[in-house]
């Protein structure tokens, strides 16, 4: 296999791990975009680590 498409489809796993971790952040305090930001900046481990350690958000449901 070539190395630059395995390192194509390796970013395209990052960034879909990425945005996992936005969408299980996405009822807390900082939201989808904050946890989908932050994971790319940082890896994706450390936010979801960071959500199983955080409580939801207390907001209304609607």
């Amino acid at each position: 296999m070539d190395p630059i498409a395995l390192y194509g489809i390796l970013a395209v796993l990052y960034l879909l791990l990425c945005v996992v971790t936005g969408v299980a952040g996405r009822n807390t305090r900082v939201g989808f975009w904050g946890f989908l930001f932050l994971s790319i900046f940082v890896t994706p481990l450390l936010p979801l680590v960071a959500l199983f350690l955080t409580a939801p958000a207390n907001r209304p449901r609607r």
